[in-house]
């Protein structure tokens, strides 16, 4: 990859905030976090996460729903909800609506943490390189189609 893409974080608990930014910071993450959804979003047409986690409930609107407008903004970024309460109908939601990547349950273990961002960044990377490819085939078709063209009329 060309350069790191950064990680936005969304909860509303500046604490939990805190240790989620310095756990991936840690980690070699470059990451940008804010307690308020209103920022987030204004965050999103600005630059490219490769990973936006966001906490369930919070004050100005649910996870669910700031994820899904994520998706819309920036739909091949891996989204993971993190809750303290995981319920089978906020699992489903957030699969249906905002196509989660995963779901992570507070307290979250270290290194079930880490290797769900891992594994949710490598997913973007994945998308990116397929966009790449894809592109690039595209043009090589398109150069193909060009020269052939230029071939019969010379014939």
């Amino acid at each position: 990859m060309k350069k790191p893409y950064p990680i936005l974080i969304l909860d509303d608990d500046e604490a939990i905030l805190k240790a989620l930014l310095e756990t991936l910071k840690l980690e070699g993450y470059v990451c940008q976090g804010t307690t308020h959804a209103k920022e987030a979003l204004e965050l999103l047409p600005q630059k490219t996460f490769a990973v936006v986690l966001s906490d369930q409930r919070m004050a100005e609107l649910n996870g669910t729903y700031f994820l899904q407008q994520v998706k819309e903004i920036q739909p091949k970024c891996s989204r993971i909800l993190i809750t303290g309460v995981l319920t089978s109908e906020m699992f489903l939601e957030a699969i249906n609506k905002a196509e989660v990547f995963r779901c992570l349950a507070k307290p979250w273990m270290r290194e079930h943490l880490i290797q769900t961002i891992k594994e949710a960044y490598s997913a973007f990377e994945i998308k990116l390189a397929y966009e790449e490819a894809h592109q690039a085939l595209l043009e090589t078709n398109q150069r193909l189609i060009d020269e052939n063209i230029q071939l019969r009329r010379h014939q």
